[in-house]
């Protein structure tokens, strides 16, 4: 077996001489120097067509300021903004940054009160506790305002209704310092849950109960790994009730707590709409660690769930400690200390006192200055607590809310900024972030009919003018993929990004503005989705055929489970948005479909299911075999058809690998049903997997074999590398003296035994062929084609055995092998020594040669000719030849002619003398040297015709 290993090498990228020439001009700012030249990166892949500032990785928009940070701490007395300029007609933007420090202004503050510097500011200031409002004045006039982020559209619709609940072992009088956080959204009937836990071996078991601890619903837990993912379809409406009114609970058990080691009540929260930033908390004593013997408390935790407001600047936030609203005997108040903290410096402490009847404990962080908002973005924050009176506190990082969605964009002509465009193009994008801020995305574009010169990841426009660019990723598109991850986002765009606030443009030539945009939205969690590898399968209008000049766009996740069902999750937009839109809003006729590719017709076998709010997903048993083979070479599609479009208006074509339909061949079965595979396999499209091939009109999955239209017996084709290879079959030397021709046989065999089925045959995977019962071939081994030192067998039906050739023993010195393609050496006619004998091998991939694929022609190894060059036919001064897979190609350089008279000769390079005097005629051009004086006559006789 051969192997190929891939090394990826990750290459940072230092600026040491950027860094070494900050420090004197920064020195220098301080002597008085107005401006200081920092400026953007060179050579940095812009965008076209969206004026702007690059530093640092960053996109800034024209006039916008900000510190410059690079790697040793924020300059907060550096100010840097992105300056408009005229260049070449066109309005960029220019890095211009100066000392602000010089402007500092000393600030009045009261008598005996001096002022102090704050975190994050270049300038003094009076301390903030003295200040002309008191902070309760000022924490309940922002608690009362809507947390919304400026003018920004924060989606929150799809999520549906949504719960939190906080699990210690309070509930269930266990002595745990475990504790979990599950967040809950109630959509369509199906209550989706994603469960954080902290200090606790790994959960077996999720139970839902009632207020009388009765069990409503459970689900059993295999190989969980930080965070419970799952989904409760058809939720009884009786319990929906309950969960409105607070009257479900969810406990997660262990091994050594089968019966529950934490427990919560389920419950809404007004904190949960505009959720971004999330800790989780527990306890901390001193000595204590994990051991539960040295805690004689039930569980305690906490969980705080924190709101970006303003440009950033505040922060909301809503803490449930210990399961307090679950603590009806407490009579007395209780008082809590919360302090931000960045490593272990205090940045902001709040004091709060909670009476009995006051469940909730909320407050606001203002002032949050530009570095602390860098900190909070990068997971460089924390918070703890502590309880007056209690020993230890609750404490844990500040993180990006985590749950178990996906997030994704489907990207359309029907969102393209300016108008929508009809192209037929369309996109994917499946994002993520990590508990560091870091968004990592993966971008797939087909369709396209000009280059891409933008891509951006954008906030909602201010105007049509003002676009909002958080990140410029341009530079990580290749080949119609982007793949990179953007290390720089605010704690504002991170909002933004989990709240449907963040799009994803793409611009090109024929659309310098927008060709396609989309929307990063999330899809709920689905069980048999979870494990999905890679991109969905793209759909587009350009598939289509004709091609569809469509806005609509769409993609697909598919899986093939253990038993051979097929999962599906199809995501669409701008289909038919106003033909098909009924009264009540809902789309009529606009359904999903899958199907099989037969030579050039498209054939539907399946309707999957109807496209309600942009979804269509569901289940497919049973699914037939001839499906399943075409979903594993690639010959399968699915689309999404309306009533305008009962053709299909976007369609993908789908790759599924698998072993799960049974093979067969003149209606007799090779197995008795189907395979089950061990593992899901993912469906993926053929288009947009690395190193695929287009060949007779359609893609090919890389490294796999076929049996071309153009010569389906006697070919066999590979796809290496983005190129088709074919190779003729190489018929081996059979043994008898009346080989006989069977139908359906490139090569002829052997008369069949008596008793043997003529339809009985073997089905060889290497060249996907099925062969006669007693035929014999040389094993097509990809990427190396057809091995002639070995034969293999057809025994009986399905049963076929590979035997190496043995080489015979040689009498000659220095054996030879005639073709580069013989397996076996001969003796060359005048040696006549004998040598060792010589062995075959058949694994050794030295002793197969290649062919060559030039300009969509194939070629034999060691194959020479001349290359066509369109318009002008074939180039005779230039020689090709085929060696091991690579072609070489020289040109031919022709010597000068004492005469005066020349003429050219067809199928030669060179022109040769009309009267034959050129002595070089006999040593450069041997073969002509004899044609020439006929040549000269027939062209004398033509030009007396003329």
């Amino acid at each position: 077996m051969w192997r190929t290993n891939s090394v990826r090498l990750s290459i940072g990228l230092i600026i040491p001489c950027l860094l070494a020439s900050l420090i004197p001009l920064a020195q220098s700012g301080r002597k008085g120097h107005a401006q200081i030249p920092i400026r953007a990166e060179p050579d940095t892949p812009h965008s076209r067509g969206i004026p702007g500032c690059i530093f640092d990785d960053v996109f800034y928009d024209l006039e916008a300021h900000w510190h410059p940070d690079l790697g040793f701490g924020e300059m907060t007395c550096m100010d840097c903004q992105c300056v408009p300029i005229a260049k070449d007609g066109i309005v960029t933007g220019r890095v211009s940054c100066r000392d602000i420090k010089k402007d500092c202004i000393e600030p009045q503050c009261p008598t005996g009160v001096e002022p102090v510097l704050l975190d994050g500011e270049c300038c003094k200031a009076c301390p903030q506790n003295e200040r002309g409002s008191s902070r309760t004045e000022e924490v309940n006039k922002l608690r009362d305002r809507p947390t919304d982020i400026s003018d920004d559209l924060i989606d929150t619709t799809s999520r549906g209704e949504v719960y939190v609940s906080m699990l210690t072992g309070t509930l269930i009088d266990v002595k745990t310092n475990a504790v979990a956080r599950a967040s809950f959204s109630l959509l369509d009937g199906t209550l989706y849950y994603s469960i954080q836990y902290r200090r606790m071996d790994r959960p077996i078991r999720v139970t839902f109960t009632d207020a009388l601890n009765s069990t409503v619903h459970y689900i059993d837990l295999v190989d969980t790994v930080d965070m419970v993912c799952g989904q409760w379809q058809h939720v009884p409406a009786t319990y929906v009730q309950h969960l409105q009114s607070k009257l479900l609970f969810v406990t997660l058990s262990t091994t050594s707590h089968e019966e529950g080691e934490v427990r919560g009540r389920i419950m809404p929260h007004r904190a949960l709409t505009d959720e971004s930033f999330s800790v989780l908390l527990t306890r901390r004593d001193k000595g204590s660690g994990r051991s539960r013997k040295s805690n004689d408390r039930l569980g305690s935790g906490a969980i705080i769930m924190i709101a970006v407001t303003g440009n950033g600047d505040q922060l909301n936030f809503a803490a449930l400690i210990d399961g307090v609203t679950e603590n009806t005997e407490r009579t007395l108040e209780t008082r809590f200390t919360l302090q931000l903290k960045k490593g272990r410096d205090v940045i902001a402490e709040i004091q709060k006192t909670v009476l009995p009847d006051d469940l909730d404990l909320a407050d606001v962080w203002d002032q949050f200055t530009s570095k602390m908002q860098k900190n909070l973005a990068r997971g460089l924050l924390s918070v703890s607590i502590t309880i007056e009176g209690q020993e230890g506190e609750l404490a844990g990082p500040i993180t990006p809310m985590q749950t178990c969605s996906t997030m994704h964009a489907v990207l359309s002509g029907s969102q393209a900024l300016d108008r929508p465009k009809a192209t037929g193009a369309s996109g994917s994008a499946i994002v993520s972030i990590d508990d560091k801020g870091k968004i990592s995305y993966q971008i797939l574009i087909t369709g396209l009919r000009t280059n891409v010169v933008g891509l951006t990841i954008e906030g909602k426009p201010k105007n049509r003018r003002k676009r909002r660019i958080v990140a410029d990723i341009l530079k990580d598109y290749r080949n119609g993929q982007a793949v990179g991850r953007y290390s720089k986002a605010k704690a504002r765009e991170i909002h933004q990004l989990l709240h449907g606030g963040l799009y994803i443009n793409v611009a090109t030539e024929a659309y310098e503005t927008s060709e396609l945009r989309g929307k990063i939205t999330t899809l709920p969690y689905s069980s048999s989705l979870a494990n999905y590898k890679g991109m969905p399968v793209q759909m587009s209008g350009s598939i289509i055929s004709p091609p569809q000049l469509t806005g609509a766009g769409g993609h697909a996740f598919m899986v093939l489970d253990s038993r051979c069902a097929l999962h599906y999750e199809v995501s669409v937009v701008g289909i038919n948005d106003e033909e098909s839109t009924a009264s009540d809003g809902s789309v009529d006729h606009v359904f999903a479909e899958i199907g099989e590719i037969e030579g050039d017709s498209f054939v539907v076998t399946h309707v999957l299911n109807e496209v309600h709010n942009n979804l269509a997903g569901g289940v497919l048993y049973d699914v037939p075999p001839s499906l399943l083979e075409s979903m594993d070479n690639g010959n399968a599609f699915i689309q999404v058809s309306s009533k305008n479009y009962r053709d299909g208006e976007i369609r993908g074509l789908v790759v599924l690998p698998n072993t799960c339909y049974s093979s067969s061949s003149s209606g007799s079965q090779h197995t008795s049903g189907p395979t089950l595979i061990d593992d899901a396999s993912h469906g993926a499209s053929v288009e947009a997997l690395p190193n695929s091939c287009f060949f007779e009109s359609r893609y090919r999955i890389p490294d796999s074999s076929w049996s071309p239209d153009y010569d389906p017996v006697c070919t066999t084709c590979i796809c290496k590398r983005s190129v088709v290879i074919c190779d003729p079959v190489v018929c081996p030397q059979l043994a008898c003296t009346n080989p006989v021709k069977v139908p359906g046989e490139c090569c002829p065999i052997c008369p069949i035994e008596e008793g043997s089925l003529e339809t009985e045959t073997c089905f060889f995977e290497g060249d996907k062929k099925y062969h006669s019962v007693g035929s014999q071939w040389h094993p097509f081994v990809p990427p190396f084609g057809y091995i002639q030192c070995a034969i293999c067998t057809c025994r009986s039906a399905g049963e076929y055995d590979c035997q190496r050739v043995e080489c015979p023993k040689l009498d000659c010195e220095r054996p030879v092998r005639m073709n580069p393609t013989d397996c076996c050496q001969t003796c060359p006619e005048e040696s006549s020594t004998t040598p060792e004998p010589v062995e075959s091998d058949v694994i050794q991939a030295d002793e197969v040669e290649r062919g060559c694929s030039f300009h969509g022609d194939f070629y034999r190894n060691d194959e020479e000719w001349h290359p066509q060059i369109p318009p002008f036919g074939t180039s005779f001064c230039v020689k090709c030849r085929c060696k091991n897979g690579s072609t070489k190609c020289k040109k031919k350089n022709c010597p000068k002619l004492s005469c005066e008279e020349t003429m050219e000769i067809k199928g030669e390079c060179c022109p040769v003398c009309t009267d034959g005097s050129s002595g070089l005629l006999a040593t450069l051009f041997p073969s002509m040297s004899t044609r020439l004086p006929s040549l000269i006559e027939n062209r004398r006789k033509d030009r007396r015709k003329h």
